[in-house]
C-alpha cells in the first residue's frame, strides 16, 4: 500500500471518528437540531476534502448522496441517527474500495 493510500485510509478514518463524536453529542446534549446542523457543516467539509485528497469522482459521489439528497423519517432523532449512519457506511465503504482496489492516479 503507498504512502498517499495509507494517508487516504488514516483521513477516512479520522472522518467516521468525527462522525461518531458529532453524533454522540447531539445525543448528549438531547438536541438533534444543532446535531444535524453541525453534520450538514461536517459533510460538506468531507465532500471537498475527499475531492482534494481522493478524487474529484469520489467526492461527486459523496456530494450527490449526502448533500444532494435528503431523507425525512419524522423523528429528528432518527433522522439524525439514519444520516449518520449513511455517512458511516460510505466512509466504510471508500476504505475499502481504497484497501482493494487503490487510489485512481493523480
Amino acid at each position: 500500500m503507498t504512502e498517499r493510500e495509507q494517508s487516504a485510509l488514516g483521513f477516512l478514518h479520522q472522518q467516521i471518528q468525527s462522525l461518531d463524536i458529532i453524533h454522540q453529542e447531539a445525543l448528549n446534549a438531547l438536541n438533534a437540531v444543532q446535531g444535524n446542523e453541525r453534520l450538514q457543516k461536517w459533510k460538506k467539509q468531507v465532500v471537498l476534502a475527499v475531492t482534494e485528497h481522493i478524487s474529484q469522482e469520489q467526492g461527486k459521489r459523496l456530494s450527490k448522496d449526502w448533500l444532494e439528497t435528503s431523507y425525512v423519517a419524522g423523528d429528528l432523532f432518527d433522522e439524525l441517527s439514519d444520516d449518520v449512519e449513511m455517512c458511516r457506511r460510505h466512509l466504510k465503504r471508500l476504505a475499502k474500495e481504497i484497501q482493494t482496489n487503490g487510489l485512481p492516479p493523480e
